[in-house]
């Protein structure tokens, strides 16, 4: 099963999927899990209470779920119209996609990203 590493967020209390011990320098470490069979990443993320921001659930109409491919992005689907409608076609540019609408078939290290407030 495809592993996924997110980047920059503090484990919440009680993840029992996450590996997230505390940094010596105090940041927090990655949250680590497992993406079963079909997950996209918004699924693997929501399973350890990763905080994506998200007001469709992961139906892929509100655009609020994004994330940054750190790593990994050659094990995840092509991007889709749902994310071209929401983000633009600016992928090559900040590697930011809709984690619902990414399946990963191999390790991907992703970071969640806010959507910025007009």
């Amino acid at each position: 099963m495809p592993t996924i590493t997110i980047v920059g967020v503090a484990a919440p209390a009680g993840a029992s999927d996450a590996a997230a011990p505390a940094g010596a320098s105090g940041a927090a470490a990655p949250l680590i899990v497992e993406a079963r069979p079909g997950d996209s990443l918004f699924d693997a993320a929501a399973r350890v209470s990763a905080g994506v921001d998200t007001a469709c659930v992961g139906k892929g109409t509100c655009g609020l779920c994004r994330v940054k491919i750190l790593a990994g992005a050659e094990h995840l689907n092509p991007y889709t119209d749902e994310e071209r409608k929401h983000l633009g076609n600016v992928y090559h540019i900040t590697k930011v996609r809709l984690s619902c609408r990414c399946r990963p078939t191999g390790d991907v290290t992703i970071e969640i990203v806010r959507k910025r407030s007009k």
